[in-house]
């Protein structure tokens, strides 16, 4: 199987760290701005590559991660004009890693997966220094065939992986 190819959405104080421990260990990573450049230069310095928009981050991703503040954010990156669902193929996986509410994490699970589009929640625990360290907890939502294909990528971030059960599972338990 070919390697995956990361997106990932909201690098701000946790998503820093996470998106850091994807690119440096060995993942290709593509990146966006929001208002904050010093991430982006900071992960482009270490390899990542930036996209200028939503639906390119989608376009060159397998995997694409979203560490947003919530539910409303998470559905607006999705649906949005040019949003992730306008670049997305089929076979690609949505990850969000906001603390979101469960109902609109199903609903936008099912979806996807019309689309053909994988979707898991993975909420995080820990910190900034922890996130920087790939030392965050998660607790995964997802099927089984999506947890597999995810694992590898969530373990360069994260020292404690449960899976917790189906989609939304993980914004549950949080």
């Amino acid at each position: 199987m070919a390697q995956e190819t990361i997106g990932f959405v909201g690098v701000g104080l946790m998503g820093q760290g996470m998106a850091k421990n994807i690119v440096e260990k060995g993942f290709p990573l593509t990146v966006m701005a929001h208002r904050n450049r010093a991430p982006i230069d900071d992960l482009v310095r270490r390899g990542a590559s930036e996209a200028k928009s939503l639906r390119e981050i989608a376009e060159k991703s397998s995997i694409v991660f979203l560490c947003v503040t919530g539910s409303r954010e998470v559905e607006a990156v999705i649906r949005g004009k040019d949003g992730l669902k306008a670049g997305l193929k089929p076979g690609s996986i949505v990850i969000d890693c906001s603390t979101a509410d469960p109902t609109s994490t199903v609903a936008l699970a099912e979806e996807l997966a019309a689309a053909g589009i994988g979707y898991a929640d993975a909420p995080l625990g820990g910190t900034p220094v922890q996130a920087a360290e790939g030392k965050l907890s998660a607790m995964v939502g997802a099927t089984d065939e999506v947890f597999a294909r995810i694992e590898p990528v969530i373990q360069t971030w994260a020292g404690k992986i449960v899976h917790i059960g189906g989609v939304g599972d993980g914004h549950r338990m949080k």
